[in-house]
């Protein structure tokens, strides 16, 4: 097990910036997504992606994860960007994806982030038999994606948003289950659950046990005046610092430490969401944040 945090959210604009911050702050691993100097890992050139190579090397980090939002792209908002049935979509992706192995193979990344197809408004709706035909859709698409990953001797790790087919924890399971593959893993966003109405437990997080390879660790806020008898959680209200917000995340990561000891726990603040009270700096926010989840892995080790 290893901590890692996302570039783009040190709070600059530099590359290498964020390297000298992210090296200082004490972390040997790094996911590379935005910020890249005006670029992305979806816009980058390869001559820039081996410059970089270089600064790695000298800051001594290695590159957990090419984090893409190309590869099916998420809709938050107004129609998606694509059909879950065009055939010419999922070859796209593709050569989306070949280039982002590519780009992986330059950092020697042995992960890359996706997306599962896309989730319709009227999911809930659709009849038990509906939903499954979508899942099973969703897990047959993946896994092509997942053979291509394996052609490249890499891993395509899978995300739950709330606007694809793997909203949840649930529904990832269901992918890793269907899928079955084993360049197919979970990138668990623990907190991403709660925004799609799935409060994140030890039981919940049975689902993916033994799949997963990546979280993404943030803090979050609950919504005022939402907890009732029948939702004792309540619901998401915001992203917050974790180890002083409203999730306990103890159980669930020491259960993750536990049973998917490979796991990287990349560290994503979403520092520009927060409440005015709770920006402290990004740097100040990675460094309580990895303090914070480093305690608990510690006294997991410190048990066994």
């Amino acid at each position: 097990m290893k901590f890692s945090v996302f570039t783009d959210m040190l709070g600059t604009e530099s590359f290498e910036e964020a390297l000298q911050l992210a090296s200082g702050l004490g972390f040997s691993n790094v996911d590379v997504r935005a910020k890249l100097d005006g670029d992305t890992v979806d816009t980058i050139s390869m001559e820039k992606a081996q410059a970089y190579k270089q600064m790695l090397d000298q800051y001594k980090l290695k590159v957990a994860s090419v984090s893409s939002w190309a590869v099916n792209t998420c809709t938050f908002s107004g129609p998606p960007k694509y059909d879950n049935y065009d055939e010419a979509h999922h070859t796209a992706m593709y050569a989306v994806l070949e280039r982002l192995f590519d780009l992986a193979h330059v950092w020697d990344a042995p992960f890359v982030r996706v997306y599962s197809l896309y989730r319709q408004e009227n999911f809930l709706t659709l009849s038990e038999a509906e939903r499954e035909a979508q899942y099973r859709h969703n897990a047959a698409i993946m896994r092509r994606h997942a053979e291509h990953a394996q052609e490249r001797n890499k891993i395509i790790v899978v995300e739950n948003e709330p606007p694809t087919l793997t909203s949840n924890a649930e529904e990832l399971g269901k992918l890793a289950a269907y899928a079955n593959h084993p360049h197919l893993k979970i990138n668990w966003d623990i907190i991403n659950g709660w925004r799609a109405q799935e409060y994140p437990t030890v039981e919940v997080y049975k689902h993916v046990m033994g799949h997963v390879w990546q979280t993404h660790l943030k803090g979050a806020s609950r919504l005022s005046n939402s907890i009732t008898e029948q939702n004792p959680h309540g619901n998401f209200g915001n992203f917050a610092i974790a180890g002083n917000d409203d999730y306990d995340h103890k159980p669930v990561i020491q259960a993750i430490a536990k049973f998917d000891p490979q796991v990287v726990m990349t560290i994503d603040t979403h520092y520009p969401s927060f409440y005015k009270q709770d920006q402290i700096g990004e740097v100040e926010a990675v460094r309580r944040t990895k303090a914070f989840f480093e305690s608990l892995v510690e006294e997991v080790a410190a048990h066994d």
